[in-house]
């Protein structure tokens, strides 16, 4: 499996993983709060078209990541 595949990969089994979090945390007219402190998102070298360069980072995430959820009535 090449590095873009994997890297792929592992982005979708990140966003099913968070998906099933997610459900699980929210509820019918509830909110959620998580905190991060120092949480460290390291993103690798990548390669774009014709072998160009496209750089890494590494992200520092401090304070809160606030959602909630609200019923309603359809029509």
């Amino acid at each position: 499996m090449s590095q873009n595949s994997n890297g792929d990969q592992n982005a979708g089994q990140w966003s099913q993983i968070i998906g099933q979090v997610l459900d699980k945390l929210s509820g019918i007219n509830m909110s959620t709060t998580v905190g991060f402190d120092h949480l460290e998102v390291d993103i690798p070298r990548a390669k774009g078209p014709d072998g160009k360069d496209l750089g890494s980072a590494k992200w520092v995430i401090n304070g809160k990541l606030l959602w909630t959820t609200q019923a309603s009535k359809k029509d």
